[in-house]
């Protein structure tokens, strides 16, 4: 069994950036621990924060059960204003430490969300800072923005049901964000870099950039096919 860990900056990220991935991994077997760093009080569209970051934690709880997510926490850095100053970076260690994950997923740091870029840089700094032979893999995952660089694909076509179950249990968000068409977007694009056997039909896919140590990995290998047995995500 795998520990993972799971970064995700605000409660619906982990759902559209990685939930398909993140439920190959409970079926595996692996123990999936989401770590939400704020809890996305400033996307209330005209709720008070308080009430907004109630709501979207009983929404990312209800995703989570659909996942089959082990274990969920919830920190409480501002929304919106999310920083990998030290205090942060800090924690993130002492948590990765006690967690001790074989692999991290955390938005990548292209991302145009100020909280996304943060996230990512934390993560890193955070792991730069551990011990080098119990170092996590990190993986990171796209929400707005496109990854440039894919070195990761992952079919989801068995799990992408229960992924769309999870972004629909964030109702809060997708009343007022096409979360669905742009999942639908991705998915589409994701599909498109693959190599598959273009008389099939292509599935829905995962991607990922890979960072190692703290930092970008620039491996230059043919994504995988969605036919071949994936391994990592995004």
């Amino acid at each position: 069994m795998k520990r993972i860990l799971v970064v995700s900056p605000h409660p619906d990220d982990e759902s559209v950036g990685c939930g398909g991935t993140v439920r190959r991994h409970v079926l595996a077997g692996d123990h999936v621990h989401v770590l939400f760093l704020t809890r996305g009080e400033g996307g209330g569209h005209g709720r008070p924060p308080q009430e907004t970051a109630t709501l979207r934690k009983a929404e990312a709880e209800e995703a989570g059960a659909i996942l089959g997510v082990a274990e969920l926490e919830f920190w409480e850095e501002p929304d919106g204003a999310l920083s990998a100053e030290a205090a942060l970076v800090s924690r993130l260690g002492e948590r990765i430490a006690a967690l001790a994950p074989s692999l991290i997923y955390v938005t990548h740091d292209q991302e145009t969300h100020p909280d996304h870029q943060a996230a990512a840089q934390a993560v890193r700094l955070a792991v730069g800072g551990v011990d080098p032979d119990a170092r996590p893999d990190v993986l990171t995952y796209e929400i707005w923005t496109p990854l440039q660089q894919v070195d990761e694909i992952i079919d989801i076509t068995s799990v992408v049901a229960v992924k769309r179950r999870a972004i629909r249990a964030h109702a809060s968000q997708c009343d007022v964000t096409e979360i669905r068409a742009m999942h639908r977007v991705h998915t589409r694009r994701r599909s498109s870099r693959s190599r598959a056997d273009s008389s099939r039909r292509r599935p829905p896919l995962s991607t990922s950039s890979t960072c190692r140590g703290g930092r970008s990995a620039t491996r230059r290998r043919r994504p995988r096919r969605a036919a071949c047995s994936p391994r990592r995500h995004r």
